[in-house]
Order: structure tokens, then C-alpha cells, then sequence
């Protein structure tokens, strides 16, 4: 029986790459909402959070994010929730929303930076780049940018036939599978195993006879989705379960759900840790 679980207290690459920055005096006429993880993150990371005035609720990480006023979850922000801060630069990914609240910050006049929602190894880099470029700290996002690249090129990623198969739910009752075209595929990709899915794109329901055919190897899953769902005795419970590899020997990953799925700053080192893993079990 093995069982991994990913430490969501893994702070060592952060912690590097903020000995890579510098200092600034802050703009203090600058009121930031960040309404993704991942940008805050990136915001903490060039020394700006003294700038920050909100967030969102992916936004817990660093620790001191989970201190400043929420705005609530990123795909159901409302209006009145972003304006009563009167900010002067709202940063978040394209997902955010609905189109309705981002549609009136608009015509409010509220500079609005949204990215794409993509999954790439150059991701982090870009974002990185971006945002010192939008927030006038363009030196210290070349530094931080360089130092991702860096760990990026250090990386020694070796290719394995392990198949890993993401779940995502938040309860027993409604439970889905990553198939192709997602932050969740694209990390199983990049850390050497296989999707075990890649029938369909996107998220669809698990099924008993899909989770059967599929034969997992490695059940990977969010950390925070995990815990709804009712922990790692109801995960093995799922019919079908006990007919695949990663039922039979209790293969489970647990990552905390903004390091495996945010590709932010801290990509290189989800991906070294997987690629770890299934090393480890193959």
C-alpha cells in the first residue's frame, strides 16, 4: 500500500525566489484587487502586497493573503463587492466573473488586466512579466522570471507510462474527471506520467464503467477537493474503485489545490515533486 500526500506548507522555492527581488518603495496611490490565487501570489512575490486592498478566496497563499478582505470566489465576484474598494487595477485570469460584474467594472471605468487561462511551462514567466510591467516593477519581475526559467531548466523530468487519473469534487454525489484541455491534464503532462482519460476534453462525470476502463495507476487530487469530498476512506469507495491499480494499492496524491493547478512561480517545483512520485511508483 503506498499513499503520497504533497505538503501544502512547501514554501522553499517561494521562499528562493523572493531572496531574488529587490525592495521598492511602493506606490501608494496603486489599490490592487487580485481575484486569483495566482496573481496574488506573483503580487506577494514582487514585494507589493503593501499595495494590495482584497482579494479573492484562491487566494490563500502566502499565508498573510488569507488576512485582507475577500471579494468572494473568482467566477461569482459582484460589482458592488469590487467598487467598495475603489481600486485602481483589478488582476485575474479570464475565468473570472460573470461577464455581467466584469461587463460594469468596465463601464466603471476600473482598469482591468484578465489573462488567459493557459497551461503552458512558459505560463508563469509571462504572467510574472506582465504584471511587474503593469504594476511598475519591471526589474524585479526580470529577476523573478529569470529565477522560474532557471529552476525550469534544472529540471529533470523523466518521461514514465504511469497513468494518473485527476479527480475533482467538492462531494460524494457529484464527482468529475479531467480529461484533455485542462490546468490538470497539462500538469500530468508536463510531470511525465499520462492523462489516464483522454477521450474527451474538459471535466465530465466519473462514471464506474469510465474509472474501470481507465485503470489508473495514481488517483490525484486537490487537497481542498479531497477534504469535501470526504477524505481519502470515501475516495476508495467510489464503485469501481477496487478494479484499478490505484484502488488496489491505495495510490493517492493530495496537493494543495494552488500549487498543482495556479502555474505560478512556484510550477518547477509541483512538477519536480510529481515527476518524484511517479518515479517512485512505477
Amino acid at each position: 500500500m503506498i499513499r503520497f500526500k504533497i505538503n501544502r506548507e512547501i514554501k522553499f522555492l517561494f521562499h528562493t525566489l523572493l531572496l531574488f527581488t529587490y525592495p521598492v518603495a511602493a506606490d501608494t496611490n496603486q489599490r490592487i484587487i487580485s481575484v486569483n490565487g495566482t496573481v496574488t501570489e506573483i503580487i506577494y512575490a514582487l514585494n507589493l502586497e503593501s499595495q494590495l486592498v482584497a482579494v479573492d478566496s484562491t487566494s490563500y497563499y502566502p499565508k498573510q493573503a488569507t488576512t485582507l478582505p475577500n471579494v468572494g470566489y473568482q467566477r461569482t465576484l459582484t460589482t458592488e463587492g469590487i467598487l467598495n474598494f475603489k481600486p485602481s487595477q483589478v488582476i485575474g485570469l479570464e475565468s473570472a466573473g460573470p461577464a455581467a460584474t466584469i461587463q460594469n467594472l468596465k463601464d466603471a471605468g476600473i482598469p482591468l488586466r484578465l489573462f488567459a487561462d493557459d497551461f503552458k511551462i512558459e505560463t508563469p514567466t509571462y504572467r510574472v512579466l506582465e504584471i511587474g510591467k503593469l504594476l511598475g516593477k519591471e526589474k524585479e519581475a526580470r529577476i523573478l522570471a529569470k529565477t522560474i526559467n532557471e529552476q525550469i531548466k534544472k529540471l529533470n523530468i523523466k518521461k514514465s507510462n504511469i497513468k494518473v487519473l485527476f479527480i475533482y469534487s467538492r462531494n460524494p454525489s457529484s464527482v468529475f474527471i479531467s480529461g484533455t484541455g485542462t490546468a490538470a491534464h497539462a500538469m500530468i503532462e508536463l510531470s511525465g506520467a499520462k492523462n489516464a482519460v483522454n477521450e474527451f476534453s474538459e471535466y465530465k462525470p466519473l462514471t464506474s464503467e469510465a474509472l474501470v476502463k481507465a485503470n489508473p495507476d495514481i488517483i490525484l487530487m486537490p487537497e481542498k477537493s479531497a477534504l469535501g469530498f470526504g477524505g481519502e476512506k470515501a475516495i476508495w469507495e467510489i464503485n469501481g474503485m477496487e478494479f484499478t491499480r490505484a484502488g488496489k494499492e491505495k495510490n493517492l496524491i493530495l496537493v494543495d489545490d494552488l500549487l498543482l493547478l495556479g502555474f505560478g512561480p512556484r510550477l518547477p517545483l509541483a512538477l519536480k515533486t510529481l515527476n518524484d512520485k511517479w518515479k517512485q511508483i512505477e
